[in-house]
Order: C-alpha cells, then structure tokens, then sequence
C-alpha cells in the first residue's frame, strides 16, 4: 500500500487532492426510488461539492491523530487491547464527508501478503491485542478472496481474536452478500459487522435483504452514522432510523460527531446545535434502539461521550461517596443516594 505517509499532508494539501467519485449502482437505485428530500439527503453523501476545497484552521489531514499511534501506515495501536488494519484506499461508493481523504485520494491498492505478514507478527507478539478492527477504505471492495485471504490470517492467530469487518458494502454493495461470503464471515466468528448506515432511506429492499442474511447467519451486527448537515440533522430521521435498525437486530452503535477532516465543513453540524438536537432524540430511544453519542478528540485523545456534556448540565449537586441531586427527565430535581 503506497499512502506515502498521507497523513502528514496539511490540511490545504489534503482538500486539493482529486477524489475519486464513484455511485455505486445499489445506492443510485436508492437515489432514484427515494421521496425527494430523502433522495437529496442520500445525493449529497456521495455527490462531489466545490466546498471540498473550502479549508478551516480547525481542520487537518489526521482528524483522529492516528499518526502517533502508527506502527505502520496500514496498522495503528491507539489502545491497550485493540488495533486497526487500514486494508485499501478504495471503496465501494466514495461518501464526500470522509475523514481519510488523504488515503483514499492516494491509494487504491490492497494490502499485500508481505504488509499483512507484518500485521500478524505485531498481534502475535503483542498478547494484549484481543480485538481488530478491519476496516479502510472498504475491505470488501477488493473482492472475495482478497477478503478471505485478510479474514483467515487473522483468524488463525488466535480463536479468540474479536474481529470488527468495518464496511459501507451492505448499503453501497449488497449483492456481495453471497452465500459464500455469508459462509466466510460465519466460520471467522468471533466476527462482528460494523456497516456504516446513516440515513432510513438506506434501507431499501436489497440493503434489508443482506443484512438480514447476515442476522441469520449468526453474524452479529452493530451499526455506526454519522451526523451530518442536511443529511440527518434533525429528530425525525435520526429516531427513525435507530428505531428501524433494532427492529432488523442492529444494534445502533454510535452516532458521531462528524471529525474535522479537510473539506467537510459543509457537513458539519456546530457542537451546540447537536447536543440540542440530541436532547430531544435520547429520551425518546430505549436502550435498544440508542447510540452512543462521541466524537474523536483531536490528536489521538480517542472517543469521548458527547452526552457527558449534556448530563453535566443536569448534576445540580454531588457529595462524593454520598450522593447527587440531579435534574430528571420530567423536570424535577431529583435526589439519589448511594
């Protein structure tokens, strides 16, 4: 993989790139079938923008500070017990908000058998590893065996190995759900899916259908989305579409805060407005159907709950090993002992 340490880029160079572009067939379809302002919403997640090129001070090349905790480009151990293998550049549809520009905008390629021989001595000589995160990019865009060959080397590690498979593919690609991938993914568990879904609108007939078959499969599933401007920045979609995912036995995993990657300022939701907006959308999710609520702290500070924000607000009083008097959902100050 050539990223030619894309991460070191600033923030100007990174936003003057040429990304690709790419609309997969599956999500033009979706595009296409969807109600107006659902169709607009999922258009401007992949359709190229002239505000790409609009670069804020805040901005960077390396939003997440992965630099610091690279042991190669491709392989970062930002904590104790997990790590991400970066697998390719390349990606089933491109979402224009993305917060490795510099990556996909330079390297298409897949990890190499040499790259991913360097990934597995590093787990196995590091016990404390028990998770990883595969992810990109998207590993599923490589193909079938590219996938099998990344799977099956991790897996024979160790049995114990938890393996998060992040991808767009059930959304941007679903026909990939084969029998034969199914299968792949079943005999790698401890396996979980990780698909990135950000809207309800993503979930037409054939998006339902993979999913599904991964469900029954036995392959468990947790989602992630991310707020974004004009694409599900308000309560009504935001409710739906949590409500819709645990109904299909998703688990909604996060929503974040969009990071502040170079070229997305048009995507991005001011901090205040969000934490207004999920004020209103908690209460109205169980535990079910609710996502944590983070951002990426700058500069490798890794995921912080958004939410403590809003319940600091609400803590009226606190006496160490003692109590805490807090404001309720209802209104009222509440006490609670300990």
């Amino acid at each position: 993989m050539d990223e030619k340490n894309w991460r070191e880029f600033s923030a100007k160079e990174t936003a003057d790139f040429k990304q690709p572009v790419l609309i997969s067939s599956a999500f033009q379809k979706l595009i296409e079938e969807a109600e107006p302002e659902d169709s607009k919403a999922l258009r401007l997640q992949v359709e190229p923008s002239a505000d790409e090129k609009t670069v804020f001070s805040y901005e960077t090349s390396d939003p997440l500070g992965e630099k610091k905790y690279c042991i190669t480009h491709y392989l970062v151990h930002q904590y104790e017990n997990r790590v991400l293998l970066i697998t390719t550049g390349k990606c089933l549809s491109y979402c224009r908000y993305c917060f490795r520009r510099g990556l996909i905008a330079r390297s298409q390629d897949f990890i190499s058998d040499k790259e991913l021989k360097t990934v597995i001595d590093y787990i196995e000589k590091n016990p404390c590893i028990t998770e990883i995160l595969v992810s990109g990019g998207d590993p599923l865009s490589g193909g079938f065996e590219k996938l099998k060959n990344v799977l099956e080397n991790l897996r024979a590690i160790k049995d114990d190995l938890l393996i998060r498979l992040c991808t767009r593919a059930p959304i941007f690609a679903p026909e990939l759900f084969t029998k034969e991938l199914l299968h792949l993914l079943k005999k790698t568990k401890p396996l979980w899916l990780i698909p990135h879904i950000n809207h309800p609108a993503e979930l037409g007939k054939e998006q339902r259908r993979a999913l599904k078959a991964c469900i029954e499969a036995g392959i468990p599933i947790q989602s992630q989305t991310v707020l974004l401007k004009g694409v599900n920045d308000d309560e009504n979609t935001l409710i739906k579409l949590f409500h819709s995912l645990a109904c299909m036995g998703i688990k909604p995993g996060y929503l974040f805060q969009l990071d502040p990657a170079a070229g997305t300022s048009h995507f991005r939701v001011p901090l205040k407005k969000a934490l207004k907006l999920w004020e209103k959308v908690e209460p109205k999710l169980s535990g079910l159907s609710r996502p944590q609520f983070a951002a990426d702290l700058p500069e490798g500070g890794g995921k912080f709950s958004l939410s403590a924000l809003i319940y600091s607000k609400k803590i009226i009083e606190q006496k160490e090993d003692s109590s805490f008097r807090a404001l309720g959902m209802d209104g009222i100050i509440h006490k609670y002992t300990y």
